[in-house]
């Protein structure tokens, strides 16, 4: 076993693991995602990338399968809007590869630089966003693909989606549905990729399984506090949350390149 492994086995970080789930269950429940933003990062401080991917997946899927089904008219927006999700799909296969060839540092920066520019869009006042709206299948291919290559790449799908799906003006709970059909179907991709590659991958899948139904109860507690948010507010939450992603994308590099040498001095 990979030396993550056997760290991931040790009681003290299946304790560690368990917390991680429930927060990211509690945060994706409330703001209708962040589970993969909060929990493979977190989980791979303690083993590897490819560990915290492995172990986060299953209950993942299930997280956003529950976050699709709430709200009702969730075959309307799947109907409407499953273009971006195979759009995503064919970008995580993409991206895939480049997490093979490429480093992932140019590929955050450009990430935290997309979202800055989004959230500075009003202050500007150049830049017109509505090019996304009157050619809707355009920037679902745009947007898809770039979320699809960030994930496979540095398994960060979210805030190209999120910019396209505000452009739109969906409502919240539409805006909810979309994003996590699209979180599934780049995932099931990425655990298929992941699962077949070789036969510790597979145990590691199997391990995870008694964190599903718990990733279920912390969603569905975060949910309670979503029903009580305004649309104000939700827009105010995912303005706020872009922001915190972009400066820990940005700190990531920062941390990766300088790192080493500050702990030399």
């Amino acid at each position: 076993m990979s030396p993550g492994t056997e760290q991931l086995l040790s009681p003290a970080m299946v304790g560690t693991v368990t917390a991680i789930i429930v927060l990211a269950g509690l945060a994706h429940g409330t703001l209708g995602f962040g589970f993969p933003l909060i929990s493979t990062p977190l989980v791979a401080l303690l083993a590897d990338v490819k560990t915290a991917v492995l172990v986060t997946v299953l209950p993942n899927i299930v997280v956003n399968t529950i976050s699709i089904l709430r709200g009702g008219n969730w075959r309307e927006s799947i109907g409407r809007y499953w273009p971006l999700a195979a759009w995503v799909v064919i970008g995580t296969l993409l991206g895939s590869r480049l997490l093979l060839t490429v480093p992932h540092e140019p590929l955050q920066l450009l990430l935290a630089a997309m979202i800055v520019v989004f959230l500075l869009q009003e202050r500007w006042g150049r830049l017109d966003w509505s090019w996304a709206k009157r050619r809707p299948h355009l920037a679902a291919f745009v947007f898809g693909t770039a979320a699809g290559v960030l994930s496979g790449a540095v398994n960060v799908a979210l805030p190209p989606l999120v910019i396209y799906l505000m452009t739109q003006g969906l409502a919240p709970v539409v805006l909810t549905q979309t994003l996590n059909m699209c979180f599934i179907a780049g995932k099931t991709v990425q655990a298929l990729a992941l699962g077949i590659s070789d036969a510790m991958s597979q145990r590691l899948l199997y391990a995870s399984l008694p964190l599903v139904p718990l990733a279920a109860v912390a969603v569905y507690a975060g949910m309670r506090v979503q029903s009580r948010i305004g649309a104000e507010a939700y827009t105010r939450l995912l303005r706020l949350a872009l922001g915190a992603i972009a400066a820990a994308l940005v700190a990531q590099v920062a941390w990766t390149t300088f790192g080493p040498w500050l702990r030399t001095r």
